[in-house]
Formats: C-alpha cells, structure tokens, sequence
C-alpha cells in the first residue's frame, strides 16, 4: 500500500473538522496508507523568520525518502484531474509522498526551496485545518478518479 505523510504545524484540530478528515482518511485506507503529523505551532519566537526556521527544522525531521509537496499559495493550482496525473507519477516514482502544510506564519523559504513541487489549494489563504480538510477530500477525490469511482463527475 502507498503510504503519504502529511505533516502540518498548528493548534488542535476542531473535532467536527477531525471527523470529516477521518472520515476521508478511512475511504482510501484501501489504497493508500495516511499518516497524519500534527506539530505543535510555537507562540515564543521574537520573530516570525525565527519561529518559521524553527518549525522547519522539527517538519524536516519527518521527512525522509519522499517526495515533498509543500502546500503554499503561491504554488501551482490544478483541478482535480491535473492533480490526479501528478499524483499517479510521483507514486510510480516514490516510495512516498509527503505533504506539508505550515502553521498560520507559512512554511519558511527552505522547505519551500527544497519542495519537490509546490501546490495551491487557491490564491486564497486558509487556515492550516481546512487546508487539511481540503486536501484529505482531494486525495480521496484522486482515488476515486484513479478506481473509476462515481463520486468525481465532469
């Protein structure tokens, strides 16, 4: 089974938002084995550039023989497809996929300097905890697209 770590840095996840995130999880449990990551975000920093360097060092101590999609946006935006086609390479190509997700400063320029690729969820910005939500739907989306499942319609 392909295993995807998605590591993100924030407070505790709002329980109703949990269980639709479990629930997305526990959908492609079959196809794909998710582990989710939850750091601490720091509220003790002088800066943010400092706080950031911090959370990128406790994130990339996660992060090993993977491919990383840093989640930013500023990154590229796709449809549902598009990302679909992306995800089934990086599968054929990777052990594992890595997906982070920062905390409410972003993701410091090294992780995103070092991201294998960069996604946009929106020009928008989001709260780390939907953007969680957002992309457990999207990988459920993508596995469904990938079986021939009904729940993606164009």
């Amino acid at each position: 089974m392909f295993k995807i770590k998605i590591i993100s840095v924030g407070s505790k996840t709002d329980k109703n938002l949990k269980e639709l995130i479990d629930s997305y999880s526990k959908k492609i449990s079959n196809q794909f084995n998710v582990d989710w990551i939850n750091i601490k975000a720091e509220k003790k920093f002088d800066s943010t550039s400092k706080k950031k360097e911090y959370e990128a060092k406790k994130i990339t101590a996660y992060i090993e023989n993977s491919f990383v999609v840093a989640m930013d946006e500023n990154g590229q935006l796709c449809d549902s497809k598009e990302f679909t086609n992306k995800m089934t390479g990086w599968i054929r190509n990777y052990p594992c996929i890595t997906f982070i997700i920062g905390g409410a400063d972003g993701l410091h320029k090294t992780l995103l300097d070092e991201a294998n690729f960069i996604l946009s969820l929106s020009r928008m910005t989001f709260p780390h905890q939907l953007v969680k939500l957002f992309l457990s739907e999207q990988l459920y989306r993508c596995s469904a697209i990938l079986n021939n499942h009904p729940y993606h319609r164009e």
